[in-house]
C-alpha cells in the first residue's frame, strides 16, 4: 500500500501536466496577430475582425450645412445628413492596406451636430453571421461600440457615428 501512493501522485503529477499543456494558452503554432487584433476572450467582449484589405484607399470631399456622402470604395461610405456640419469643411478618409477593415477620418475630433451614417464591408473579413458592429478605436484600441446594423446578406455594417477617429469593423 505504501508504494502506491508514489504510482497514484506521479499519474495526478502527469494528468495536470497534461491539462496544463494542452490548454488554450499552449499553442505553440498558432499565427501571431496584429497587435490591433483583439484575442479571444471570455465574456461578452468585442474582437476587431480579422480582415484582408489589400491596399490603401484615401478620398476626401467638401460637405457643408447641406450634408453629402464620402465614397470610401465598394460598399463603403459615409452620409452626412443635413445640418450635421454647420459650415463646409474638408473631410479625409483613410482606409489602410493590412488584416483590419478600418477606416481613419480627418479633421481628428470633429463633432457633428447631426450624427452621421458609417457603412463598412466585412465581405473580406472572419467574423459571425450575427453580432457584427462598427466600433471607435483609438491607438488601435476598442473604446467604443457604435449603434450598429448589420446586413448580412450584403456583408455590410452602417453605425451612426457623431465624432471623428478611428472605426473598425468588430464583432
Amino acid at each position: 500500500m505504501a508504494r502506491s501512493i508514489p504510482v497514484r501522485l506521479l499519474v495526478s503529477a502527469i494528468a495536470i501536466a497534461t491539462a496544463v499543456a494542452c490548454g488554450e494558452h499552449a499553442s505553440p503554432t498558432s499565427p501571431s496577430q496584429p497587435s490591433v487584433l483583439a484575442s479571444r476572450r471570455s465574456g461578452n467582449e468585442d474582437n476587431v475582425a480579422e480582415c484582408v484589405i489589400p491596399f490603401d484607399y484615401n478620398v476626401s470631399a467638401r460637405i457643408g450645412p447641406r450634408g453629402g456622402k464620402l465614397e470610401l470604395g465598394r460598399d463603403n461610405a459615409l452620409v452626412f445628413p443635413p445640418g450635421a456640419l454647420l459650415r463646409e469643411t474638408t473631410i479625409t478618409a483613410h482606409v489602410p492596406a493590412g488584416h483590419v477593415a478600418k477606416v481613419q477620418f480627418a479633421p481628428e475630433g470633429l463633432t457633428f451636430v447631426v450624427p452621421a451614417s458609417l457603412t463598412m464591408s466585412y465581405s473580406a473579413c472572419i467574423t459571425p453571421t450575427l453580432g457584427v458592429k462598427v466600433v471607435y478605436l483609438r491607438a488601435d484600441s476598442i473604446v467604443e461600440v457604435e449603434p450598429s446594423v448589420s446586413n448580412p446578406r450584403t456583408q455590410t455594417v452602417t453605425a451612426t457615428i457623431s465624432h471623428f477617429s478611428s472605426y473598425a469593423v468588430a464583432y
